[in-house]
């Protein structure tokens, strides 16, 4: 079950050329998937640049002991946002910083959104980005280890790499009974939460990304192997632990459209001074994230002149929208005790308990080391609930146009910023899948190494505050229907509104049991430059406006932030990014 790995090979900072065809900034989540395509044909050199290190270890490929919460952080970029207004105080932001990203990092989740999300995007001005256009790019590089609808999901072929799967059973007794509750209150069972021929509000089983020896499948390990990047050697280099100072942009454009070149990338050594400049003979494409990308753009002097002026950045390219628009899913929780068998916190409170579960993953592929803080979630319209949380009853044709804007993910842990670990908890992490509050991501000062200034800006919007009402309405009627059943959800303090009046709920939201869910979007959208904050940064082909070849492929061109986890949507979009630019590529030899 536990087979030898060898970590992916890298290259020194002092041996890197002095030019490649392609520079990918950011080896992470959708990095990864980038570096492997483009250097998969035709013979172009590819150079993979990642702040972070490797961090290739066993913990590292243990889905429970590899997630943030469970690690030593070293493979996590922690940054404070600035006060927030509406809950008193900071948030702390996580996102990967190693290869393969927040894919390292996160809890495994696979969901893709409903169709009606990317057909929004593209009748928002972004022709090619519909569902019928996307659903091959995550079809391409998924390998389903489950019984499943090959029409729905990938699962032969011979550019299959990350692998995801279903939990067989629930770990943890109280998703059992959430499950039943769900069902007594009228929310339908989902079969396949990433199937568009099933409902889509209802309740239903994750999928994560895992692979056959139940090791955490991150796009790192999925897309850039050791035996993969060895072969490549000649035209994949991978370099780690370098920063992106800025892009060298070339201002007098032979382009046909006027459209300026990046000519250059300065890169430089982490905790040193020591700077080069790598020449790029066609494409540099930014996957840095939805913090990076927008950092490295404004440090090359794209984006708002006014700010780059004020950092002292000479301006290349006013473009206001860059590193505006931030949108985060702001998650509220609700918790209760519960016996401290029922709860991940036992693994803490009984070492003995640590060395069984160790055995049975070991030995067996199961147990708490896969991770099952998580293993269901709940969809639902609030405009389908009543007053007191209940979902009304309403035909399936109704059902099928709302579409969902809050999320409740069940968690046998407490799910706040600060949890609870002393006593058993099983927690409702109310989620806001469609906020109104938009933030910003603007630069400290002209170093690259200096920390950003993030102001999320959650619940700027006072319309972000109705779903999550409804939302906090229904978990406590779920928690109802469980007690109903037997099942011991005990009062915890101020784990619970102290009422379901407006007042009561609104302190509660903006009070201290609130928190990020590590989703962040949006901060390089996609759409039209109309000059303003508001508008895009990058065009249908990925390109940012008013350059011919630099790209940004990451979850921060998604035109506004999709109602579900981002993970497998990021890698798509990395997957049509890739096929663009080779599309191109081949275009230009066949003539």
């Amino acid at each position: 079950m536990w087979p030898f790995y060898r970590s992916c090979p890298e290259i020194s900072f002092s041996s890197v050329e002095s030019e490649y065809d392609f520079i990918v900034v950011g080896g992470g989540t959708a990095g990864a998937v980038v570096a492997n395509r483009l250097s998969a044909h035709g013979g172009a050199k590819v150079l993979l640049v990642e702040r972070g290190p490797v961090a290739d270890s066993w913990a590292s490929r243990v889905p429970l002991l590899s997630s943030d919460f469970a690690s030593d952080g070293s493979r996590t970029r922690k940054v404070l946002s600035v006060p927030q207004n509406s809950i008193g105080r900071s948030v702390e932001l996580f996102t990967g910083s190693v290869l393969g990203g927040t894919s390292r990092i996160n809890q495994m989740i696979y969901t893709r959104d409903v169709p009606a999300e990317y057909d929004a995007w593209r009748d928002a001005g972004n022709p090619g980005w519909g569902w019928d256009d996307m659903k091959p790019y995550f079809l391409k590089s998924e390998q389903a280890l489950y019984d499943c609808d090959a029409r729905v999901h990938g699962t032969k072929g011979t550019m299959i790499e990350w692998s995801n799967q279903t939990s067989t059973c629930f770990e943890f007794p109280g998703f059992s009974y959430v499950t039943e509750a769900s069902h007594k209150l009228g929310l339908p069972w989902i079969e396949d939460l990433n199937s568009s021929d099933h409902p889509i509000i209802g309740c239903g089983a994750l999928h994560f990304t895992r692979d056959q020896n139940q090791h955490r499948s991150s796009t790192y390990h999925a897309f850039l192997p050791f035996d993969l990047v060895v072969k490549r050697s000649s035209v994949l280099h991978i370099l780690t632990n370098t920063e992106v100072a800025k892009l060298d942009v070339e201002l007098t454009s032979m382009d046909v459209n006027d459209r300026s070149r990046v000519k250059g990338v300065v890169i430089k050594v982490r905790n040193s001074n020591e700077k080069k400049t790598i020449r790029i003979r066609r494409d540099v494409v930014l996957c840095a994230g939805p913090f990076g990308s927008p950092q490295i753009l404004m440090l090359s002097g794209i984006g708002p002149a006014s700010h780059l002026q004020e950092k002292g950045v000479p301006v290349i390219k006013n473009l206001p929208a860059v590193g505006s628009n931030l949108q985060d899913h702001f998650g509220v929780s609700v918790g209760f005790s519960v016996p401290m068998s029922h709860s991940l916190p036992s693994l803490e409170k009984r070492p003995w308990l640590f060395i069984i579960e160790l055995i049975k993953y070991l030995f067996f592929g199961t147990g708490m080391l896969l991770a099952p803080v998580v293993q269901l979630v709940l969809f639902a319209s609030s405009s389908m609930l009543d007053d007191d949380g209940r979902p009304k009853e309403i035909t399936e044709t109704k059902m099928e146009t709302r579409l969902p804007d809050i999320e409740i993910m069940p968690m046998a842990y407490d799910s706040p910023e600060h949890p609870e670990k002393s006593r058993g908890m099983f927690s409702f992490l109310n989620v806001l899948l469609h906020p109104k509050s938009r933030g910003t991501v603007r630069l400290n000062s002209s170093d690259p190494s200096d920390s950003l200034i993030i102001d999320p800006k959650y619940l700027s919007n006072p319309n972000d505050y109705a779903p999550l009402r409804s939302s906090l309405k229904l978990t406590l009627r779920i928690r109802e229907k469980m007690v109903e059943q037997g099942y011991p959800l005990g009062d915890f303090g101020s784990g619970v509104p102290e009422g379901e009046d407006d007042a009561s709920l609104d302190k509660f939201i903006s009070g201290k049991r609130n928190r990020t869910t590590y989703h962040y979007s949006s901060t390089c959208r996609m759409g039209p430059d109309n000059g303003k904050e508001d508008g895009g940064v990058v065009n249908e082909e990925l390109l940012v406006h008013g350059f011919a070849n630099l790209r940004v492929a990451d979850s921060s061109i998604f035109p506004w932030i999709l109602g579900t986890h981002l993970q497998a949507p990021t890698v798509a979009v990395a997957e049509k990014c890739a096929d663009m630019i080779l599309s191109k590529l081949f275009q230009e030899r066949s003539t």
